[in-house]
């Protein structure tokens, strides 16, 4: 009896194992099933038309808001967006930081495959990537409140409309603590699981222990060290250790069944002896009988086969089998008993064959029955399977929520209309693709056409459903929520056709509405207008007050263009400080110039923006369409040019176009072309103007000025040319070549003589002008002390770090910084506080008017005498009279430059003046 209990122990411990073992596979089955589930959501994402036009854009915000719900649909934690070189631009959630985000991405060892799935990728072979890593090898690239020991990285690359890879989705799936897939597996199959990596328990399901709980006792196979469970583990899924268990009183009564099944068997063996002994009994009879008839030796012989025949043994032969006597009889019905034992031995064993094949199936049926549903519930698209008469026959969980129904309220059998007043939905729109068969005749019974719906649900969100038929009749639909999908296309869509800052239609909203008028005015005739209006002093104020108020100015600005016309006229903003109003067809004239005036005087009245009063003004140009054939950009253009002249002929004022408008626009491109090329060609030059100091009228150093000597032109004034230089950027190329020239000539004079280089505000902006600024002092030896730096108050205007920043450098440099033409800006006595100029250039309108005013001569002795306090020297600029010299001797001025003591001449006239610069100046004059 202990031997046997002993073996029964045995066969249940087998058979608790084995079951355990396939529940571990099952489970790697599992997990492997959700890892390509994912994968191919992210695939699916990756392919939507509107995540690539996302993409393609660049737009972060428009990233940000699909992938934010993309994430969800696709049962990952949060998605990035890399471009074609593997490089984050954007991301589901808009509060990461891209460039961190990216730096850390590229140091994971991923990174290569990713860059190798970009490289590779083409329509028809998608190269993806994914992986379980663990937490050390991608780190928490995706923020969320799932962290774990393990995570899924998921890639996908995505194309454009042309097949090319614009970029790709890298998504991070944490393995949950408790995963809803095992989860249920666990309780379906009534056992323990735990997924074990790196001695931890990092996901669970119906198992409430610890790690301690999963050792084995070293003296009893699988059983844990403290008795409470069988343990079974694997690694069915790298790098992942899964472990099953059930209580170890399923081992007893594992045990107690095979001991019930064991008695069982017994009293059917004991039945079976009992009727053989019953035989055997009957058989000492005949053979006592038979003895007295001289038959011992046939009966010995069927006994012999009758002892085969218990043993299983159907193969001996049965003599006397031909006898006509009772022994023949009993022979005969020996062998017919062994045919029959070995039929039902044979047929038994050919039932227990089908019967365990028939378990295996059934076993393998319930499973796939499982995953279906698991697998059916899970789906984040809803779906609903119809048979050809149009009767429900299967349905997920997911139909019910998109929808807003109660659980259990979809029914196998209803119908389509009944599933209508179940949901109650709003029709958004639907588009039927009928089969050619069903376009050219009547609709057979029992074939469906492909179609799709767009409803919105009692809360408001919106739902696609698409209708696919079956071949074997009837159809399938699915559903999805596109709710967040739809808001960001048609927010796009708005943004594609207006401006940001203003909510105003932007260029593009302009020119299709002017299309459009054009179209209507071919076929009813009239005319409408076209108004280009540019803000007057916007740069001043965007300049002065920063670009924070500058937005808010074109907000109001906008609030107020918006009342001006009337219904049908439309007003755009085409960008920067620049709007336009398109006029409805069959405008009258006095209404297009009443519209000119009230623009005028909106703008003009004093805006209030945080605690500061603006006044600025605009420029109106006007162009009328008569309907003589003129196209868009034509008339655009003359709307343009109409606005140039406005704001030549003093701003705040109104121009419509005329024919002769376009001869000075011209000509200002063409000076513009010729002077980019100007620098290249060797066309500028510098001219030198001489200062002298007063106390001993000396020449103290040249004033640098610029001019452009024109291969047609001739010499044009700088009056003409620097403020497009200035307008254009150009001026950057040429003040650099202008601060090169100036070094490299005046590193060839005396020590004791000084150059002076104006800047222009631009130069300053930014961080470039400090390495120009070192490269002209290194690369022609000129010490910096003899270098001059001229900058106006405009310079200052912003009080922008940048420029302060560059001039500080200069100083550190040992650059000398002066401020030109002081007394004319908007508060210079506030610049001095802000930066310690080492002079002061005394506005020449101030010197000149000396000679009458008595007031003019009080300022430039006030100006003399703060630079002196302030340890800064002065120079009088606009000297033209001896009398002018002698004035500014005598309050203290400490140089002076002008045409009385020199005009502005090229480099080797000035050099010739340095030779003869040791006459005094009495001796020069004459």
């Amino acid at each position: 009896m202990a031997r046997q209990e002993t073996e029964l122990l045995k066969l249940s411990h087998a058979r608790v194992l084995e079951t355990l073992t396939a529940d571990v596979k099952l489970a790697g089955t599992r997990l492997e099933f959700l890892f390509q589930d994912r994968l191919r959501r992210v695939s699916t994402l990756s392919e939507r038309q509107d995540v690539v036009a996302a993409v393609e854009s660049r737009n972060v915000v428009a990233m940000s808001e699909l992938l934010g719900a993309g994430a969800q649909l696709a049962d990952v934690d949060g998605l990035v967006v890399l471009d074609e070189k593997g490089r984050v631009i954007g991301a589901s959630s808009n509060s990461i930081d891209l460039v961190t985000l990216n730096d850390r991405i590229q140091r994971f060892g991923f990174s290569g495959d990713i860059t190798a799935a970009l490289m590779e990728s083409y329509p028809g072979h998608r190269q993806t990537f994914s992986d379980v890593l663990p937490r050390s090898e991608t780190g928490i690239f995706v923020p969320s409140g799932n962290d774990n020991a393990l995570s899924q990285v998921i890639f996908v690359p995505v194309f454009d409309e042309f097949g090319y890879v614009i970029g790709g989705l890298l998504a991070q799936r944490w393995l949950r603590e408790t995963e809803p897939l095992l989860a249920d597996l666990a309780e379906i199959n009534s056992f323990e699981l735990a997924i074990v990596f790196d001695n931890k328990v990092i996901s669970r399901a119906n198992f409430e222990g610890l790690i301690s709980d999963l050792e084995l006792s070293p003296t009893r196979p699988n059983i844990a060290y403290n008795g409470i469970r069988v343990v079974e583990c694997g690694v069915p899924l790298f790098p992942m250790t899964v472990c099953a268990m059930v209580p170890i009183e399923d081992l007893t009564a594992t045990q107690a069944e095979l001991t019930r099944i064991g008695i069982e068997e017994e009293r059917k063996m004991l039945r079976w002896l009992l009727l053989f002994g019953m035989l055997a009994l009957v058989a000492f009879a005949a053979v006592a009988f038979l003895l007295s008839r001289q038959i011992t030796r046939p009966l010995t012989n069927i006994t012999r086969v009758l002892s085969g025949i218990a043993a299983g043994d159907f193969e001996n032969h049965v003599v006397g089998t031909d006898r006509h006597d009772e022994v023949g009889d009993i022979a005969r019905s020996v062998v017919s008993l062994q045919h029959s034992v070995k039929e039902r031995d044979a047929l038994r064993a050919r039932v227990h064959e089908k019967n365990t094949i028939l378990r295996t199936q059934e076993a393998q049926l319930r499973e796939q029955n499982i995953l279906f549903d698991a697998a059916l519930n899970n789906m984040s698209h809803g779906l609903c399977m119809f048979d050809r008469d149009g009767r429900l026959i299967v349905s997920n969980l997911r139909v019910a929520e998109l929808f807003e129904l109660e659980r259990g309220a979809l029914k196998p059998g209803m119908n389509e209309a009944q599933l209508s007043d179940l949901q109650k939905t709003e029709a958004l729109g639907s588009e039927a693709l009928l089969p050619h068969e069903a376009r050219e005749g009547p609709q057979q019974p029992g074939s469906w056409a492909q179609s799709t719906k767009m409803e919105r649900t009692r809360s408001g969100r919106i739902v696609l459903t698409t209708r696919q038929p079956l071949a074997e009749g009837g159809w399938v639909a699915i559903s999805e929520d596109i709710t967040e999908r739809q808001e960001a296309r048609d927010r796009l869509a708005f943004l594609a056709r207006h401006d940001t800052l203003t909510g105003l239609p932007n260029r593009v909203e302009f020119r299709d509405h002017m299309d459009r008028l054009l179209q209507l005015q071919k076929a009813e005739g009239g005319e409408f207008a076209i108004l280009c209006l540019d803000l007057d002093e916007f740069k001043t104020v965007n300049d002065s007050l920063g670009h924070p108020i500058g937005d808010e100015l074109l907000r109001h600005v906008a609030d107020r263009l918006r009342l001006l016309g009337g219904e049908e006229d439309v007003v755009v903003r085409l960008g920067g400080d620049e709007f336009a109003i398109l006029t409805r067809l069959h405008v009258r004239p006095d209404s297009i110039e009443e519209i000119a005036e009230a623009a005028i005087w909106e703008l003009s009245q004093p805006f209030q923006i945080a605690d500061h009063e603006i006044v600025i003004g605009v420029s109106i140009g006007i162009t009328v369409s008569t309907g003589d054939g003129s196209a868009g950009d034509e008339l655009f253009k003359q709307a343009d040019l109409a606005l140039y002249r406005a704001k030549e002929d003093g701003r705040n004022t109104r121009r419509y176009f005329q024919a002769d408008m376009g001869a000075a626009v011209k000509e200002r491109r063409e000076l513009i072309t010729d002077l980019r090329t100007a620098v290249g060609n060797g066309e500028l030059e510098l001219y030198f103007q001489p200062q002298y100091t007063l106390a001993d009228y000396q020449i103290s150093g040249f004033e640098a000025l610029l001019r452009w000597n024109h291969p047609s032109r001739g010499l044009v004034s700088p009056a003409d040319f620097i403020p497009i230089a200035e307008d254009t950027g150009v001026i950057l190329q040429v003040g650099e070549w202008v601060l090169n020239e100036a070094c490299r000539l005046a590193a060839d004079w005396p020590d004791h003589l000084r150059i002076a280089v104006n800047l222009s505000p631009r130069q300053l902006r930014g961080h470039a002008f400090g390495p120009v600024l070192v490269n002209a002092l290194t690369k022609f030896d000129l010490r910096p002390d003899r270098l001059e730096l001229e900058v106006t108050e405009t310079v200052l205007l912003t009080d922008s770090d940048e420029v302060l920043d560059a001039l500080h450098q200069a100083k550190t440099l040992g650059v000398k910084v002066s401020m030109d033409d002081f007394g004319t800006g908007y508060s210079s006595l506030s610049y001095l506080r802000r930066f310690p100029f080492d002079k002061i250039k005394i506005d020449q309108s101030f010197v000149r008017s000396m000679a009458y005013s008595e007031d003019s001569v009080s300022i430039v002795k006030a100006v003399i005498d703060l630079a002196k306090n302030l340890n800064m020297a002065t120079t009088a600029e606009g000297v033209e009279t001896r009398e002018l010299l002698d004035m500014l001797a005598e309050i203290g001025c400490t140089e002076a430059q002008g045409y009385f003591l020199g005009r502005p001449v090229p480099i080797a006239e000035a050099e010739a003046l340095i030779l003869d610069a040791d006459p005094s100046l009495s001796t020069a004059a004459q």
